[in-house]
């Protein structure tokens, strides 16, 4: 009887999680498989995510990119690093050519840290939604609980709490 509702239940879960971007799947992500990852700053540096990481704001898309660039170019370079976040900027659907030419040179005057990358793992393990940033909650080194933004007050709400 007891494995008749464990099967519903797991039933149930495959359904929800489905349904709704398979954040459930997501949220048990541990942060190791993020810093696995390369990330490099706009000039070109590998730079890693800190260990007492606490929100880690990613964006998968140009127009989402520049919302949150524009908000934090109106704070103090430390901003990010003062609240234990960190911004990474998935730039793998860009061709690199225009990369080069266009967006990092405009990147690299930003004054708070971007973190790029530049392979298709994160979109493949971490949820999106179109025109959002993922807003990833880490607590114990895990990923305790995920957020989408799009306006720069959301964004204020979620890194100040």
């Amino acid at each position: 009887m007891l494995s008749l509702y464990m099967n519903n239940f797991l039933s149930l879960l495959i359904i929800t999680a489905t349904l709704f971007g398979s954040e459930i799947a997501a949220v048990n992500l541990s942060l190791k498989e993020l810093e696995g990852v390369v990330y490099e700053t706009p000039s070109a540096e590998e730079i890693k995510i800190p260990k007492n990481i606490k929100l880690i704001i990613i964006a998968f898309e140009k127009d989402i990119s520049a919302v949150i660039n524009e908000y934090l170019d109106t704070k103090d370079s430390l901003y990010l690093l003062s609240y234990n976040a960190v911004f990474i900027a998935d730039v793998h659907k860009m061709p690199k050519i225009i990369a080069k030419i266009v967006a990092l040179p405009r990147l690299q005057k930003y004054k708070h840290p971007i973190y790029l990358y530049y392979g298709d793992k994160l979109e493949a393990i971490i949820p999106t939604r179109e025109a959002k940033a993922t807003l990833l909650y880490i607590e114990d080194e895990k990923v305790k609980e995920i957020r989408f933004v799009s306006t720069k007050e959301e964004l204020k709400m979620a890194i100040e709490g």
